[in-house]
């Protein structure tokens, strides 16, 4: 067997086992360089959450030795309340938000929010506060106007609290004062805490509408004027109205200017009488 190229199959061989193992290196490097990075990335978000639970307990401790106000009555919130104010983050409205139907009658004639108050662990907690919802119309141009606004008191607030499977939070149903004349509303929620900070979330929703009969006119706004009324079109064989007096006020007058007499005495027949010349 000529030996030269048996030696160029070893060649090939050795060059193709050094490219598998750099293609099976570089494969190796690159599952570990991402390994590190989702590494890095959980790193730094339980540094995040670190930092922002270690602030809640500095202003915990803070407004414990001292009360929220600098006044002399001012008394330090207990820790079972401070707790859950200091460590809120965010709060949300779930996706239960929107039109409410009770009675089964066409449309919805309530609104409901859920709200949701969130921790530093994205945890739904049972923080005291005060709520302000607003309800706006958008238009199919996108335009946004105001409609309804309620003020929720941390009493009224407290009872409406719901632990559910699916969601647990706020559980609001608030009449409409105003029912809105479009689908598409935007639902804005302000969440005010004891200490005076204020959390705010908004969402899309769509409702089902009321029939237009038993919507009130938004304020500002004039109900449609309806059609003047006009006289039914006149009988086959009876003059319109207003072409001429009728027959019955015609002898009606007759008869109370004449003592009450009809019109069959109205002519008489008298004897001739010769001509003057």
């Amino acid at each position: 067997m000529d030996p030269v190229p048996r030696f160029r199959r070893m060649l090939l061989l050795l060059a193709s086992l050094a490219v598998l193992a750099g293609c099976r290196s570089t494969d190796r490097i690159e599952t570990e360089l991402r390994d590190r990075e989702c590494e890095l990335r959980q790193l730094r978000e339980e540094m995040q959450r670190l930092e922002g639970y270690n602030q809640s307990l500095q202003r915990e401790l803070h407004d414990q030795r001292t009360g929220l106000n600098s006044t002399s009555n001012a008394r330090p919130l207990p820790p079972e309340v401070s707790s859950q104010i200091y460590t809120l983050k965010t709060v949300t409205l779930a996706r239960q938000t929107g039109g409410y139907d009770a009675d089964g009658l066409s449309g919805d004639e309530s609104l409901q929010v859920v709200l949701e108050p969130k921790d530093v662990d994205g945890h739904t907690v049972k923080a005291p506060g005060t709520l302000t919802v607003t309800a706006l119309e958008v238009s199919e141009q996108g335009l946004k106007r105001q409609i309804d606004t309620w003020q929720v008191s941390a009493e009224d607030l407290r009872r409406a609290w719901r632990s559910g499977l699916f969601s647990t939070g706020y559980f609001l149903l608030l009449p409409w004062k105003v029912p809105p004349s479009t689908e598409k509303l935007r639902v804005v929620a302000q969440f005010t805490l004891a200490d005076g900070r204020l959390f705010e979330a908004d969402r899309d929703v769509t409702v089902r509408l009321m029939p237009p009969d038993l919507r009130k006119p938004a304020p500002g706004e004039t109900p449609e004027a309806s059609p003047p009324e006009t006289a039914p079109p006149p009988r086959k064989g009876e003059p319109p109205m207003g072409d001429g007096p009728r027959l019955e006020n015609t002898t009606a007058a007759y008869r109370s200017a004449n003592g009450g007499t009809g019109l069959s005495n109205a002519v008489q027949m008298l004897r001739p009488l010769p001509l003057k010349r």
